[in-house]
């Protein structure tokens, strides 16, 4: 009875497996329909994705981008004047020519210093007063002895030669010595003012330069002592680097203007080179006169730019238009209908704000002076509209 009935059980188990092989099965009929339904899905697909963009990117226009470019500034190359010139600095000083040295003609003693350097004075004012020295009362009474001594001398030949004791040539070599004597007497007497007080005057009007005296010291005739400028004759002493001397000639062109100063420059001329190191500054001197001006003042510091090369008709862009390769090799950038083109150029005189162009422009091509460290050749530009 037991293995009858797992015979039944099995005869189940394989009717139910030969009912799932005849499930998994499909029809031709199934077939067919299973294709339709995998292409519809796949027409829907498409018409979800590429098919409905395609639509969408012919019927629709997009607006066109701008290119991108670099704003920048231009100016146009310009014929105008150039010069080329050196810098150098100096002290405004009297002119040695215009000047005029007080001294006196007999030693005394200063006992009063009446002007201060910088002081205007008029011919005749007082300067300084000295009194005798003991050496100056020394040569006076000196002076007076020796002639009392030839007038002495004198009538002692004169009385004997009444007693036929002297000759008439004695007494005329001791009439010699007495007048001798005299005038010595005479000569010390006015250098000495009679022995009284000196006052030492202006000889000219002027300003005081210098004054070389103190209360209390002994002035030995013909000691400076007092030194009067002309305010008419005033220059300027330049110190020239030893390595520019040879650039500097006599003549050259000098714009003159004091130091930190707005002041307009006063123009003048180099009239002396002095081609020798001063060992103290190191430098060479160039001297150049000034006219009489107010600005001006003796002590003063100025600058002064010397001409050394002019051209009164050179092709010149802006100073900050011109670029450098590797340091060297000098281009700039043109405005080539809104496209960057580089240009290599010969330069010239560069004075600062503008730079000679001798070679790689014509006038009127506008160049980047702005923004061109930023370009590459054939970059697009925009110029920046005028204000």
């Amino acid at each position: 009875m037991q293995r009858h009935g797992l015979e039944n059980q099995g005869m189940q188990n394989g009717i139910e497996n030969h009912g799932i092989e005849e499930t998994g099965v499909l029809t031709r009929d199934q077939k067919g329909g299973s294709m339709r339904i995998a292409i519809s899905v796949i027409g829907i697909l498409l018409a979800g994705t590429g098919c409905g963009k395609v639509t969408s990117d012919a019927n629709t226009t997009q607006p066109a981008a701008n290119p991108p470019s670099v704003l920048v500034k231009v100016a146009p190359a310009t014929f105008q004047p150039i010069t080329r010139t050196l810098t150098a600095y100096g002290t405004v000083e009297y002119s040695p020519e215009g000047a005029r040295v007080m001294n006196v003609q007999a030693e005394g003693v200063v006992s009063q210093v009446l002007v201060a350097v910088g002081q205007q004075v008029h011919k005749g004012d007082a300067l300084v007063r000295l009194e005798p020295s003991a050496s100056a009362r020394l040569e006076l009474e000196k002076a007076r002895i020796e002639v009392d001594f030839a007038r002495k001398e004198v009538q002692r030949l004169i009385d004997l030669r009444t007693r036929q004791l002297a000759t008439n040539a004695e007494v005329a070599s001791a009439q010699k010595a007495l007048a001798t004597a005299e005038a010595a007497l005479v000569n010390i007497r006015k250098r000495q003012v009679g022995g009284a007080t000196q006052v030492l005057r202006a000889a000219v009007a002027g300003t005081v330069e210098a004054v070389n005296v103190e209360i209390g010291q002994v002035a030995a005739p013909g000691t400076p002592l007092v030194r009067i400028g002309n305010r008419e004759r005033l220059r300027v002493k330049l110190g020239v680097e030893q390595e520019v001397l040879q650039q500097i000639e006599v003549g050259q062109q000098v714009a003159v203007r004091p130091l930190n100063s707005a002041a307009a420059a006063i123009t003048s001329s180099i009239a002396r080179v002095y081609r020798q190191i001063d060992p103290k500054t190191r430098l060479a001197e160039a001297v150049v006169p000034l006219p009489a001006s107010d600005g001006l003042l003796p002590g003063a510091m100025v600058r002064a730019d010397i001409t050394l090369q002019s051209n009164p008709h050179a092709l010149v862009v802006p100073r900050s238009a011109v670029l450098y390769r590797r340091g060297i090799e000098p281009y700039v950038f043109v405005d080539d209908q809104g496209r960057a083109r580089e240009h290599s150029v010969l330069i010239g005189e560069d004075n600062g704000d503008v730079v000679e162009i001798r070679q790689g422009l014509v006038a009127q091509q506008n160049v980047v002076t702005l923004g061109n460290a930023e370009l590459t050749d054939g970059v697009a530009i925009r110029t920046e509209p005028a204000k």
